[in-house]
C-alpha cells in the first residue's frame, strides 16, 4: 500500500482497491482505517484544496474502530444501574418533609 500526500500538511492517505480500504494518517496519531470506500471519493480526497474539510464530511462517518477497547460487560451497566437507584433513592428520602415523618396528604400533593 503506498501513502500519498494530500494537498494538506503532513496528512497522508493510502487506498486498497480490492478491498476498497481507505488508511489515512494525521500528523501525531495512527492511521486511521475505513471500510468500502469507493475509488472515486478517495480521488476527490487527493485533488480536493480543503483534504480536511472533505474528510471530515465525507470520509469520517465511515471509520472502522480499531478493536482496542474491550467490549463493556453487561455487569458493569448493571452496577451503574444501581449506584444511579441508590443514588435517587437517598435523594427523594432525603428531599421529604421532616415535620410530618416523610407523610404527605393528597390533597397537598395536588395544590402543588
Amino acid at each position: 500500500m503506498d501513502w500519498a500526500a494530500l494537498k494538506s500538511k503532513h496528512v497522508r492517505a493510502a487506498y486498497d482497491a480490492e478491498t476498497r480500504d481507505l488508511h489515512v494518517k494525521f500528523p501525531g496519531s495512527p492511521p486511521v482505517k475505513h471500510a468500502d470506500i469507493p475509488l472515486h471519493v478517495y480521488q476527490n480526497l487527493l485533488e480536493t484544496n480543503d483534504p480536511f474539510f472533505y474528510y471530515q464530511y465525507y470520509i469520517a462517518p465511515s471509520r472502522v474502530s480499531q478493536g482496542r477497547r474491550q467490549p463493556v460487560s453487561v455487569a458493569s451497566y448493571a452496577v451503574k444501574l444501581v449506584l444511579l437507584l441508590a443514588a435517587c433513592s437517598l435523594l427523594m428520602a432525603t428531599g421529604l418533609d421532616p415535620e410530618r415523618g416523610g407523610i404527605f396528604e393528597e390533597s397537598e400533593l395536588r395544590s402543588n
